[in-house]
This record gives C-alpha cells, sequence and structure tokens, in this order.
C-alpha cells in the first residue's frame, strides 16, 4: 500500500525535468540564489539532450567570423521565417536569433564547453549548424556539474503526478517514488519535460495528418510521453500547435521495440540512393531533412521507400533514438551485427538485380536505377543528371548491396504549451498562472511554436538550452 507525506523543506523553484531546459533553468536560478530541487521521472540524468548530436543554430559566432563567415540576425531571420512560414513565432525567433552568440555559444565555451565544427543544412544560407565537442551528452555533464556544485538538490526516480496550484498560482507539486507519495511544497515550478513523439498514439491523436498514413514512426527519446503537457492541461496551461510535428524520412522500425511503433533515424551513410516502390530515384538524398526530404517520402506510392548501398559503408552507419546502437561519438559494433541480422526491413544481396528480389522491387528498374548512378559517378559530373545532387566524394555502389527500407518517423514536436517572454505558462484565458513556468520541448522549444510548421536545424537544442536560461532568472527575479 502506498503512503503520501508532506517535506518539510520547502525549495524556491522545483524543475521537473532534467535534459538541457531543465538543467539550464535550475542552473540560471541557483545562481541567483534560489534553493533548486530537480525531479527527473528515469534513474537518469539528462533525457533526449543526453542523446542528441546538439546541434545549435547560431549566429554571428567566433567560429563563424574565425572561418570568414558573414552571418546576421536579418540574413537568420529571412531563412527562419521561410523555413517556419506563418505559424513561427518570430517575436520569439528574433530575441533567440541576436542572443544566440552570447546567451548560447559564449554561456557553454565560459562552462567549458568547445564549438568544434560548422555545418550548413537545408534552408540555411550560410553554415550556422554549430556542433560541440562531445555532443549533448558532453553538455548535459557540464550542467550537471555545475548545478550540484551550486547546490541544486537532484532527485532522480521521482515521478511528478500532479501541480497543486490554488487561486491562479502554483503550491507545490505532489509526486511519486517507489510507491510513495510525496507532497513537495514550493512556490514555484518550471516545467521542462520535454516533448510527446516517443508515444506514437500522443502523435496520432494531434496530428490528423499523420494519421492518414499506412505508418509512421515514433521518434525522438522513449521517455518523450508528454507528462509534462498532462501537468499543464490540469493546470489550465494553453497549448498552441501540437498537430505541428517534425518528421523525418529516414526512420526504419526498431527490432528491439516489440509494439513496432518505435523508430531508428538512420546516419553516416555517405553514397546511398533512395529507391520508391516502384524502384526508381524521386530525391536528391543528401536533403534527407525533415523538409524536403519527407514531403518527397510522403510523395510516394505507400509512403516509403529503400536506402540502397554498398555493404562497406555499414561500419559507418549510427541509428539514432536508442542508444543501443551507438551514440553520436559512433557505433556500437556489436549492437549493429545484432541490427543487420535482426530487423525484418533490412535485405542484401550481391548485385542490383538480387536485391530487387529480396526487396521485392521491379528488378529492370532497380538495375537501371542502380547502373545510372554508376555511369554518373564514373562520368565525374558535377551534379547528378537526375536529381541535381552534388556528386562531389560520392561513390559507385559495386560489391555486395544493402537496402534499408524507410518510413516517416516523428521526431519532434514543434508547438507546445505557450508562455510568455518570461517562459511563465499562460492559460486559455490568456492570464499567467503565477509560479508556473515552462521551457524546452514542452514549451515547443521556447514560447510555444518558435518554430512554426517546419523547423531549420539546430533550432530545437538551442532554444531548449536559450528558454531553460530564461525560465531561470525568471523564477530568480520573482522570489527576490
Amino acid at each position: 500500500m502506498s503512503s503520501r507525506k508532506t517535506t518539510g523543506r520547502t525549495p524556491d523553484l522545483v524543475v521537473i525535468g532534467s535534459g538541457v531546459a531543465g538543467l539550464a533553468t535550475a542552473v540560471e536560478a541557483a545562481e541567483a540564489g534560489l534553493d533548486v530541487r530537480l525531479l527527473e521521472a528515469t534513474d537518469t540524468i539528462g533525457g533526449a539532450s543526453v542523446m542528441s548530436g546538439a546541434a545549435c543554430f547560431l549566429v554571428d559566432t567566433p567560429l563563424q567570423r574565425s572561418l570568414g563567415i558573414t552571418d546576421s540576425v536579418e540574413l537568420a531571420m529571412a531563412d527562419w521565417q521561410r523555413m517556419g512560414g506563418p505559424a513561427a513565432d518570430l517575436e520569439w525567433a528574433r530575441r533567440y536569433v541576436a542572443d544566440s552568440a552570447r546567451e548560447v555559444y559564449q554561456w557553454c565555451v565560459d562552462l567549458g564547453i568547445e564549438w568544434e565544427t560548422l555545418g550548413q543544412p537545408e534552408g540555411n544560407s550560410v553554415p550556422r549548424w554549430h556542433i560541440p565537442v562531445g555532443w549533448g551528452r558532453r553538455i548535459i555533464e557540464v550542467l550537471e556539474a555545475r548545478a550540484r556544485a551550486l547546490g541544486v538538490t537532484v532527485r532522480t526516480g521521482v515521478t511528478a503526478e500532479e501541480l497543486c496550484h490554488t487561486d491562479g498560482r502554483i503550491t507545490g507539486v505532489r509526486t511519486r517514488s517507489e510507491g510513495i507519495g510525496e507532497t513537495l511544497a514550493t512556490g514555484a515550478v518550471a516545467v521542462c519535460t520535454g516533448g510527446y513523439v516517443g508515444r506514437i498514439e500522443t502523435v496520432l491523436k494531434h496530428s490528423a495528418q499523420l494519421r492518414e498514413l499506412p505508418r509512421v514512426l515514433a521518434g525522438g527519446a522513449p521517455t518523450a510521453v508528454g507528462l509534462g503537457h498532462d501537468l499543464l492541461e490540469a493546470c489550465g496551461a494553453e497549448f498552441t500547435n501540437l498537430d505541428h510535428v517534425w518528421v523525418y524520412p529516414t526512420g526504419t522500425p526498431d527490432p528491439r521495440d516489440r509494439s513496432g511503433t518505435r523508430g531508428l533515424g538512420i546516419r553516416g551513410v555517405t553514397t546511398e540512393i533512395w529507391l520508391n516502390a516502384e524502384g526508381r530515384r524521386f530525391h536528391d538524398e543528401s536533403l534527407r531533412g525533415g523538409r524536403s526530404g519527407t514531403e518527397a517520402l510522403l510523395d510516394q506510392p505507400g509512403r516509403t521507400a529503400w536506402s540502397v548501398f554498398s555493404a562497406a559503408e555499414a561500419e559507418h552507419v549510427l541509428l539514432i533514438d536508442n542508444e543501443h546502437y551507438g551514440t553520436p561519438a559512433g557505433p556500437d559494433p556489436a549492437a549493429m551485427k545484432q541490427f543487420w541480422t535482426e530487423s525484418a526491413y533490412v535485405r542484401t544481396a550481391d548485385s542490383p538485380a538480387a536485391l530487387a528480389h529480396a526487396a521485392g522491387l521491379p528488378e529492370q528498374a532497380v538495375v537501371q536505377a542502380i547502373g545510372e548512378f554508376n555511369t554518373a559517378v564514373r562520368s565525374d559530373t558535377v551534379h547528378d543528371p537526375l536529381t541535381g545532387r552534388a556528386m562531389a566524394g560520392l561513390t559507385e555502389l559495386t560489391g555486395e548491396l544493402i537496402a534499408v527500407q524507410l518510413f516517416p518517423m516523428a521526431q519532434k514536436n514543434l508547438g507546445g504549451v505557450h508562455t510568455g517572454p518570461e517562459c511563465d505558462v499562460l492559460t486559455v484565458s490568456g492570464e499567467p498562472v503565477e509560479g508556473l513556468y515552462a521551457a524546452g520541448e514542452v514549451a515547443g522549444m521556447a514560447g510555444g511554436r518558435i518554430n512554426g510548421r517546419a523547423a531549420l536545424e539546430g533550432t530545437m537544442f538551442g532554444p531548449c538550452l536559450y528558454s531553460g536560461r530564461i525560465a531561470g532568472r525568471a523564477a530568480a527575479r520573482r522570489a527576490q
């Protein structure tokens, strides 16, 4: 039989969730002198952030300038608005873009985090996709160490079951750990619990367009099940753009998931071609993100395709969303060997014709597609004559071939709880709940809908960290 007790110690701020938003919130509040308690439902710190590559969209940074790259708020905002469309909260976006070099880049540098490389994913006018040394795990380790050094009490294995509120004001949190319930009194709570895309039922509940697909997989962290959304809804919070889900075209079912709903994202292949159910190529395979890549996949018969590459590249394949198979540092060879053997969506063969037969694709079309691609590689042409893809660095598809079946996979929810400029949670009537804050993916990365319907890569981790800092500072000011 479970019981419930009331704690004697009253923290100034309770932070729910230990990803980058939660840790940034806790650090900021503790820096200002608050007594902070951080609660994590699982047994480990970090949530989805610890699995992330942590690449951040950052503007006019020292790294960019050192490489001769000229960037500006106006240029970045033009790219942001073009990608996100009218649904994007451009006020929040401009604020983030203008502050990103100081509030994210430099703050991390001051904490001992180094920004290593730059990239230029689809939709960016210049390279501004910053990758840190050690990826998300390194950032989480540094923030956790800083939080503990500041006296933040970190408790794992504690689930927040309910937010206590009276007359529009937060008074505490009801929690449960190992069957024991506890009422934790506090005057302020920051909900930083991440997203909901780890639960396919919730994804389909919010997104009518995805319900129409034959199959869509759940990506993101397995812990991203929307618990914070439930807590906030019970307080009368307003949500915005919950149907805006960022879907990648490179998901394949996780053979370790018995439900058949969890997906793995495929990365690391240099030379691949995508073949649809008719055995035809249909897209520039280097554009494999959630914008044009997903649009192209969803235009194909059955909303599925096969990624085809040489078996020699298998050792470089990285599967994301389940760290059993590897981390951003690289794949786990033993686990990957298991994947190639156990996946029902992998085919191997020693010729294009045999691969077509194994995958159930038209033989003539597959042989022709691979042959034409190899001819283009041998010709030293600058761009693929079929798709326009840049050919530099690509090699022929020869020897043993591998085909992995691709399905759309929900990776991030771009909408969330609506907050004011200080990350204060707003109700459906537009009034804030006193002492209640939200940051990170539960708040659509920042504010509720900073990205709109589509996102430039890197506009997730960075805004989550940024909104966490804002929430922590706001809680500190309120306590003064």
